[in-house]
């Protein structure tokens, strides 16, 4: 497996990290915020904020190009995407365009640097690995605990498969949990695991996440378990192969309060020196 220029994140609110302007290669004239970046490959995982009237000409990226629509709107190759949907574009792919009419923030996962190239010939590109377009609202939950190791959530979740890439069997997914859903034991798994809580609260063992939380976690790093008093929608990546799940008795067990303390590189630290607080509800 090849070792991960990424530092530990575990977790941060993307509240908490500055907006960039030009941040992202390809995607000049829109503000990001960078959740973490390779230092070895340039792949990056980023919320971008695209103005609205914002467009690019023909083109194609060195780089996947994976997201999820957090709000707002944006236009590829003619296709809408709003508010929760998902696609996955690959490395070469040509587009004819792209657009935000009214604006948007889509959390993005580019696999490389994103270079862009004007034109929108490409080269060959996989079609497999193609993820057009999927959408939260479809309500379909076809995700299988059991193939991850995950049959105990069964009963108190639901999963949506968004894409397994054919060749390196890495997954991307969504989870609902119910409210109140409580855990019991703690968990490892052989690849990176990378989330964003899209909705909810989220309380483990390292402190209580609200939305807008991420994490990039590196393999076999213990931890959970975890337990939601509104519920919880979640976006999962695995990077590195397939998730499957190891189970172990917890160091402590479940508390609804547990202490602060992520797990951050010492420039991100400072932003979460405190729990975050819940977001005001009336």
């Amino acid at each position: 497996m090849r070792r991960m220029a990424r530092p530990h994140i575990e977790w941060i609110q993307a509240q908490a990290l500055p907006w960039q302007h030009d941040a992202i290669a390809a995607r000049d004239g829109a503000d990001a915020k960078i959740l973490s970046r390779d230092d070895a490959t340039g792949a990056v995982s980023c919320i971008i904020r695209y103005p609205a009237g914002y467009s690019r000409d023909p083109e194609w990226l060195a780089a996947d190009e994976e997201f999820w629509v957090l709000d707002g709107g944006i236009a590829i190759d003619g296709v809408e995407y709003g508010e929760h949907t998902y696609a996955h574009l690959p490395k070469d792919m040509p587009r004819s365009g792209f657009s935000s009419a009214n604006g948007a923030a889509v959390l993005t996962f580019f696999s490389a640097t994103p270079v862009a190239t004007q034109g929108g010939q490409g080269r060959a590109f996989d079609e497999r690995r193609l993820v057009r377009r999927l959408a939260a609202a479809d309500n379909i939950w076809d995700g299988d605990f059991a193939a991850m190791g995950l049959q105990s959530m069964a009963s108190t979740a639901r999963m949506r498969r968004l894409r397994t890439d054919p060749d390196t069997g890495e997954i991307t997914y969504l989870t609902a949990t119910i409210a109140f859903r409580q855990g019991e034991r703690s968990e490892r798994h052989p690849v990176v695991q990378e989330f964003f809580l899209i909705s909810g609260e989220l309380a483990g063992d390292l402190g209580t996440m609200q939305s807008g939380a991420y994490c990039w976690r590196p393999p076999f790093f213990k931890h959970a378990p975890y337990g939601s008093p509104t519920g919880t929608l979640l976006l999962f990546r695995s990077v590195g192969g397939p998730q499957t799940t190891d189970w172990e008795d917890p160091d402590q067990p479940f508390t609804w309060q547990p202490d602060h303390k992520p797990v951050l590189p010492p420039d991100l630290a400072p932003l979460m020196a405190k729990p975050w607080p819940r977001p005001e509800r009336y």
